[in-house]
C-alpha cells in the first residue's frame, strides 16, 4: 500500500507543471553534458593526432575515463614494426605539453601512453587486411546465421571463433579454424582481436 501511494505521488508530480519543467531541465542538462563530452573528445583526438603525426606514429585510440581529479586519459599509439618505450615517452611529453597549453582537461588527470599489444583489437576491415595470416579471435552474434553460429546451435548467445585470417572482402572476412574455413560478415562481428600464437 505504501509503495502504491509513493507511485501515485511520483506520477502526480511528474504530470504536474513543476514535474514536467524539472524533467525537461534534467533532460537539457543531460544532453548538454553529452554534447560537451563529445566536443572534449573531439578536441583531445585532434591534439593527440597532431602529436602522433609529429612523432611519426599512428594514433590507435583515445579514451577518457573517470571524473574530477581522477580522470585518466589513455592514448594508444602504433608503429611498424613495433612501438618502443622511447615512442611512448616522447608522445607522453609532447601530448602533455599540448594539453597544458590548450587547457581542455580541468583539474588533475593521469596521462597514459601505451601500445595496442600483441593481442590488439581488430577495429575494422583495414585491420583484418593488415593482419591477414595472423590468428584472430572473433565474437559474432549468435543469430548471425554464419556457418559457425549454426553449427554451435546457440542462437541466443554470442559465438566465439578462433582461426587464422585467410582473406578479406568488402563485407566478409574468412577465418580458417581447426576444421574448416568460416566466412563471417563484418556487420555480424561484435568484437575481434589478435590471438597470441604459441608455436
Amino acid at each position: 500500500m505504501k509503495n502504491k501511494a509513493i507511485m501515485i505521488v511520483r506520477d502526480s508530480y511528474l504530470n504536474s507543471g513543476v514535474g514536467k519543467t524539472h524533467s525537461f531541465v534534467l533532460w537539457v542538462f543531460f544532453c548538454w553534458n553529452r554534447i560537451l563530452g563529445m566536443e572534449i573528445m573531439r578536441r583531445l583526438e585532434a591534439i593527440a593526432r597532431e602529436a602522433a603525426l609529429q612523432r611519426a606514429v599512428e594514433l590507435f585510440s583515445v579514451e577518457l575515463k573517470g571524473q574530477g581529479a581522477r580522470k585518466i586519459l589513455r592514448v594508444t599509439i602504433d608503429k611498424e614494426p613495433s612501438v618502443g618505450i622511447a615512442d611512448c615517452e616522447g608522445m607522453s611529453r609532447d601530448l602533455s605539453a599540448r594539453l597544458d597549453v590548450e587547457g581542455i582537461l580541468k583539474g588533475g588527470y593521469t596521462l597514459e601512453v601505451t601500445s595496442p599489444g600483441i593481442d590488439r583489437p581488430l577495429r575494422n576491415k583495414a585491420d583484418f587486411v593488415k593482419y591477414t595470416g595472423k590468428l584472430a579471435k572473433v565474437v559474432v552474434k549468435g543469430t548471425a546465421g554464419s556457418a559457425a553460429a549454426v553449427a554451435a546451435a546457440v542462437a541466443a548467445k554470442d559465438v566465439c571463433i578462433i582461426g587464422k585470417i585467410l582473406s578479406v572482402t568488402d563485407d566478409v572476412v574468412t577465418l580458417e579454424d581447426a576444421k574448416s574455413a568460416v566466412e563471417i560478415k563484418f556487420h555480424d562481428i561484435i568484437r575481434a582481436k589478435l590471438e597470441i600464437e604459441i608455436k
